[in-house]
């Protein structure tokens, strides 16, 4: 049974101080901790097994994880002026060891641990500080994280006079009889229901098995990046019944206006039609919502109806309520209806895409430009977001805030992917892609050009861009974004005629794309270069 530890603001005396809780939000890019140099090391998080432990609180250990997929940073050269290079550019860990992100990506996506209270005893300042880190992640935001020094024989000494939280992580260097003697005392003062990994110091499988045996949850040795302890204590919170969780990313426009659902909608139609990836599209935009309109049918329910009841949202709700578009493709959509007002609880929000990405391998959020709670945390808890901008200065702006903020609030996840759309439309006054870039900080992963014809032929007639014959460039170009959010990584340029870097620059020519945004006195960068 889960028990509530008490409060200890007045700790008792010879008991471990606890380290200063870290603050989640704002996050400085690079918060100071007493460790050593990050290093790329593999992660040895070893398997887990499954046996009957005893005596320690938890019975059950967790099912092994997923086979991890490799997401290679992304290598892309361009044309000069059209130099797009998506990488990774993640703020450096404060933890001892850095694995690299391509490492830890997996099949499936990531949630949320449930509101845990979880107690850490280490016996090195290196494990506090990676632990640490992964206390400001967001898949930690419901825990409640205490950091101790002192490792297994503090805990013993503490929870002899406090209850034990839900979770304990205790590190210790120990093997054999020592170790399994204080093992059995930790055990003797825990509560029914409190499991408990050791993070040892010994790569040993016959070690592991004994732990196992005892009842310990899991073993995790050192050293390992924060989403790797992350996903080992989730494990252990997983449903049995529902282990899989799918890949979510979300669609959203810097500026109203800019292609963000055009885009996310066709998106998931090559994911479906033209990669053969089961996905699903949720439109969250109650009251102008388009996927109706591009996808040629009439709504009069979808997420309006699941807002309602987030409480009893299940797989046979969610089947009668979304549209099976294609064998592969399955639609929430929205009524678009200004006959209500729209629901702007977050929590009703993340029980829908909950709902569905347990239902659905890849999700494909359409979300609204609303800045609130609830679009703020679909942003957070997704696995990738994509941001669609247009090159001018308010674009510009709100690119950089976005990029920022999700940097800041996603430290251990993968860089938001950046489409620079509409680009060409007013050449001699446009901020070029590289100025562009150098702003914002981030590569764009793929340039589309100005091209009203195609777009108004598919929106007014309710097609898709592979429908229209004259958009191939533009079906290259959403089917490598497609493949990135399939695979996880860039393995090589859109196909088809179309340049390597991502560069859609649709009918216009080399000269005149060359000169788009470069006529001196025209950039709107020229008051930063001339330093005024």
């Amino acid at each position: 049974m889960k028990q509530t530890p008490k409060q200890m603001t007045s700790p008792t005396p010879g008991a471990p101080v606890p380290l200063p809780n870290p603050t989640r939000a704002p996050m400085p890019a690079n918060p100071p901790m007493p460790m050593a140099s990050p290093q790329p090391m593999p992660n040895q998080h070893m398997p887990r097994q499954t046996m009957s432990p005893q005596p320690m609180p938890q019975m059950q250990p967790a099912p092994p994880m997923p086979q991890q997929q490799m997401m290679p940073q992304a290598n892309m050269h361009g044309q000069p002026h059209m130099h797009t290079q998506p990488q990774m550019h993640a703020q450096p860990m404060a933890s001892a060891v850095v694995q690299p992100l391509e490492e830890l990506n997996r099949e499936g996506g990531d949630k949320a641990l449930p509101q845990i209270s979880i107690h850490a005893f280490c016996d090195r300042q290196e494990t506090a500080g990676v632990i640490n880190e992964s206390s400001r992640d967001w898949r930690m935001k419901r825990t409640n994280m205490k950091i101790y020094m002192g490792g297994l024989s503090s805990a013993i000494e503490f929870y002899h006079k406090e209850n034990t939280p839900s979770l304990i992580l205790v590190e210790s260097g120990m093997r054999g009889t020592e170790l399994f003697s204080q093992l059995e005392e930790l055990a003797s003062v825990c509560d029914a229901g409190t499991k408990v990994v050791i993070i040892g110091a010994a790569n040993d499988i016959r070690l592991y098995r004994q732990l196992m045996d005892k009842g310990v949850s899991d073993y995790i040795v050192p050293p390992f990046h924060p989403i790797s302890l992350i996903r080992s204590m989730g494990e252990l919170y997983a449903d049995p019944d529902k282990p899989f969780i799918g890949r979510v990313a979300a669609f959203f426009g810097a500026k109203g206006g800019v292609g963000s659902s055009t885009l996310a909608h066709n998106i998931a139609w090559s994911l479906s039609e033209r990669i053969q990836q089961e996905t699903a599209l949720v439109d969250l935009d109650c009251s102008w919502g388009t996927t109706g309109l591009d996808f040629a049918y009439d709504a009069s329910q979808g997420l309006e109806e699941a807002l309602a009841e987030p409480d009893r949202l299940d797989e046979t709700l969610l089947d009668r309520i979304m549209i099976r578009h294609t064998p592969k493709l399955s639609i929430l959509p929205t009524a678009g209806s200004l006959n209500q007002k729209a629901v702007m609880t977050p929590e009703a929000y993340e029980a829908v895409v909950n709902g569905v990405r347990s239902i659905s391998p890849l999700t494909i959020l359409d979300m609204p430009h609303y800045w609130c709670d609830w679009t703020t945390n679909v942003l957070i808890n997704c696995d990738d977001v994509v941001i669609t901008a247009t090159p001018d200065l308010a674009n510009l702006r709100n690119t950089k805030n976005l990029v920022d903020f999700l940097r800041a609030q996603r430290p251990n996840d993968a860089e938001p992917i950046l489409i620079l759309n509409k680009t060409g439309m007013t050449k001699g006054s446009e901020i070029s892609v590289k100025d562009f870039a150098s702003a914002v900080g981030l590569e764009p992963a793929l340039v589309l050009g100005f091209e009203p014809e195609i777009y108004f032929e598919a929106s007014n007639d309710g097609k898709m861009l592979t429908e229209v014959k004259s958009a191939a460039q533009l079906v290259n170009g959403i089917d490598y974004i497609a493949q990135r959010l399939k695979t996880g990584n860039f393995n090589s340029g859109p196909s088809g005629g179309v340049a390597k870097g991502g560069s859609l620059l649709g009918k216009l020519s080399k000269s005149k794309a060359d000169g788009a945004g470069k006529k001196e006195g025209k950039s709107l960068f020229s008051f930063k270069k001339k330093g005024a």
